[in-house]
Order: structure tokens, then C-alpha cells, then sequence
């Protein structure tokens, strides 16, 4: 049985592994090495994830099965956003499902704690940033009735490459 549980800094080298896996699974083929390591380097070392932890304003979720991690979801609220929405948003930052357990609904049960978490902080809208050429995700988030409001900058290494906002009204 699946359940979406709260990760603790105790479980730092889990969601390590998980973090860097999962992202280079998903976009790995279609960026450098160089520009991979970099990124991992700075997202998922030690200090950023513990930073990240310890926020009041984030939250992070692994779904799993049997003790075994199967995906995890980053959220943000308030001044952990990674751009300021406004005081009614909650952000998905990170979603991600290691690839053997795709396309078993672990996507829709982690948007479905997100929406969880944003009514529980008195959020009214959902957003995230997609990359323009990931057409799987923008396909799913499509079908949870994301609409795109604009657009950013991601820095992946050296490579600027664009983001696609979308957002979902509660």
C-alpha cells in the first residue's frame, strides 16, 4: 500500500539519492554531463537539502511502499517560494517518480497531498515550473487543469534553458 509520508532531516541521504536519481533519469539524455553534475552538485548536496529541511515554509514527501521510496514531492509556501506568487500560493517544486513506478498514479497521490497541504495553509492556488520540452510532464499537468501563466528562467550548469509557470486555482 502506498502512503505519502513527511521525510525528516534524519532521512537527508534518502532523499539525496532519490533527488539526483530521479532528476537525472528524467533529464539526463538531453543535457551534458558537465551541466548534470553541476546542477546535482548544487541542488541535492548537503547543505542546500539540510537548508532546505529546516525551512518551516517547504515540505517534502516521500511516497513509498513497503519501506521502499518510490517518488518525493518538494512544496514551498511564503518566502520559500522560488518566486514570489503571492501570499494565496503554494509552489510545487519538485515531483518526481523513480521510473520503474511511473505511470502507476504515484504522480496524482503526490499532486493530491500537495492540494492537501495548500487548503491546510489557506492557499488557494497551486504553480510550478515545467521544462518547455518535457512533454510528459506538461501532459499530466495539463490534465490536473494547470494553465501556464508564464515563463523563467531554469539554470542548469551553463545552460539557460526555459520553464513554462503554471498554475491551478483551488
Amino acid at each position: 500500500m502506498i502512503a505519502i509520508k513527511q521525510i525528516t532531516l534524519s532521512e537527508l541521504p534518502e532523499l539525496q539519492k532519490i533527488s539526483r536519481q530521479t532528476f537525472l533519469d528524467t533529464f539526463g539524455s538531453d543535457n551534458s554531463a558537465a551541466n548534470m553534475k553541476a546542477y546535482l552538485d548544487h541542488a541535492y548536496g548537503d547543505e542546500p537539502l539540510t537548508k532546505e529541511l529546516t525551512d518551516p515554509n517547504s515540505f517534502f514527501f516521500f511516497a513509498e511502499d513497503n519501506q521502499q521510496i518510490l517518488g518525493y514531492l518538494k512544496l514551498n509556501i511564503n518566502q520559500a517560494q522560488t518566486e514570489t506568487q503571492g501570499p494565496t500560493a503554494l509552489e510545487i517544486e519538485r515531483i518526481y517518480v523513480n521510473k520503474a513506478f511511473k505511470h502507476q498514479g504515484l504522480g496524482t497521490k503526490l499532486f493530491q497531498k500537495a492540494i492537501e497541504v495548500a487548503k491546510y495553509h489557506g492557499k488557494s492556488e497551486i504553480w510550478l515550473g515545467v521544462w518547455e520540452n518535457n512533454a510528459a510532464a506538461l501532459k499530466f499537468y495539463h490534465k490536473l487543469g494547470f494553465e501556464q501563466i508564464g515563463d523563467h528562467v531554469f539554470q542548469l550548469g551553463d545552460d539557460p534553458q526555459r520553464d513554462l509557470i503554471m498554475l491551478k486555482k483551488l
